[in-house]
């Protein structure tokens, strides 16, 4: 280093000097540039990263860096993976000129073989041509404090209401809204998801006849339920007005592309404006009739078509004792199709009052105890179930995406009633009936902020 740094120190000496020469009473003078920035910032080689048990290599080139100027900031906008080990890194450095210093008590010409520890900011200037220092930049290696890739909840709010007991929820324009028995009819409570905690009185929804709180759906941001077979909409969730069409219902399926249900005649209808129905063949004898809930989503190869899978009890399907039963539909299908079916080694589980989401572009199932006929096999809440192929084979989760421990307890204490929702910021609600419980959940990576 010593003699790298006497060739540079020499150099800008000289650069700094004017020469002149003397040549028929001409005089020549040359200028040297005083730019001092630094221009371009890289880890030089991968690093090795340990996570508990789990060692690997982190590479460098995934991990680009941002230079900004104006703050005089060094930094990657995509922090290192939690456990990388940035004590003794080797960087590459382009500047305007090659005199690129580390600024400490004592100042030191930096080299590319130095080995620097990062768990602090380094600051590093650079001497220009002319012998002048640039500013002072401040060089950080940005690295998780946390497991990106793990699951972490907490308990946001009591104020919901404890009286509520069956209950489902549906999420719409950054509300959750909560629809329960009430008496002779059904009631309705909400709460923004910005302002978590701060729920709204328990009101009895303005319908003329009692309605059917399993089947209410949020569709184009508007709200829709059923009661005697009508279907009814509404913006708020309180004020509703009747839908003007020629069907009647027994059921409300699903939404997405399309609103889905089921009519009198027990076909499958389908609707782009709420008014206007086409319908279909009838439903399969074996089709879930109650505990429906169901995921939609696009496709990742043409996201112009959206995938339903949903869940639910039949009471005639032959591996509801077993299983929890499955059907998907595409929404540029006429039918649905059954993916219970024989030979199936990894089938749903069946679990009580079970819940299927979309999250982090996988299917997730998860509820009260795992059944095997009338033998519980599980506690409640004990596993999330993931499917990696759209809901034909399931797979228990053992690590990361979990469950508190307290979820058994709260599931107990609310006679297995619960409603879950997950919002635009990718946090999964989870309402508790009886206790006032609320909780949401997220991936830790989703909140992770660009720098």
């Amino acid at each position: 280093m010593k003699l790298k740094a006497l060739n540079i120190i020499i150099g800008i000496f000289i650069a700094a000097c004017t020469i002149t020469s003397c040549l028929d009473s001409d005089t020549l003078e040359y200028e040297y540039s005083s730019n001092a920035s630094i221009t371009d910032f890289s880890i030089a080689s991968d690093i090795v990263t340990i996570n508990g048990t789990d060692t690997f290599t982190v590479a460098a080139a995934d991990y680009p860096f941002v230079i900004d100027q104006n703050e005089g900031r060094i930094y990657n906008a995509d922090s290192l993976p939690i456990g990388t080990n940035i004590s003794k890194v080797l960087v590459n450095i382009t500047a305007d000129t090659y005199g690129i210093y580390i600024v400490a008590e004592q100042d030191s010409l930096w080299e590319e073989t130095d080995s620097l520890d990062f768990n602090n900011p380094i600051n590093f200037k650079v001497i220009s041509e002319s012998g002048v220092f640039g500013r002072t930049y401040k060089a950080e290696i940005l690295v998780h404090k946390q497991d990106p890739d793990s699951l972490v909840w907490k308990k946001v709010s009591s104020g919901f209401d404890s009286n509520i007991l069956e209950q489902k929820a549906v999420y719409a324009n950054n509300n959750i809204y909560v629809f329960a028995e009430k008496e002779t009819q059904i009631a309705m409570t909400m709460m923004n998801t910005a302002d978590a905690g701060t729920w709204s009185s328990l009101e009895t929804i303005d319908i003329p006849v009692k309605a059917d709180y399993t089947s209410v759906i949020a569709w184009n941001d508007l709200l829709y339920i059923l009661a005697n077979n009508e279907l009814y909409t509404s913006s708020n969730g309180l004020n509703w007005t009747k839908v003007n069409t020629s069907q009647t219902f027994s059921q409300l399926l699903a939404s997405g592309k399309e609103l889905v249900g089921i009519n009198m005649n027990n076909c499958y209808i389908s609707s782009s404006n709420g008014e206007e129905w086409n319908q279909y063949d009838i439903i399969p004898a074996n089709f879930p009739t109650s505990n429906i809930s169901f995921a939609n989503y696009p496709l990742s190869t043409n996201t112009g078509i959206d995938r339903t899978v949903l869940i639910g009890k039949s009471e005639l399907s032959e591996k509801s004792d077993t299983t929890t039963v499955v059907w998907t539909r595409l929404s540029e299908e006429n039918e649905w199709t059954d993916l219970t079916f024989e030979g199936n080694e990894y089938p749903c589980p069946k679990l009580e009052n079970a819940t299927i989401i979309r999250y982090n572009d996988k299917l997730y199932t998860f509820g009260g105890a795992k059944k095997y006929l009338d033998f519980d096999l599980a506690t409640p809440f004990q596993n999330f179930y993931v499917s990696p192929d759209n809901g034909i084979s399931w797979n228990i989760v053992t690590e990361k995406t979990m469950f508190p421990d307290v979820f058994n307890d709260l599931y107990e204490e609310s006679k297995g009633n619960y409603s879950c929702v997950v919002d635009d910021n990718q946090y999964i609600w989870i309402m508790w009936s009886q206790t006032g419980e609320v909780w949401r959940g997220r991936i830790n990576k989703f909140g992770f902020d660009k720098q």
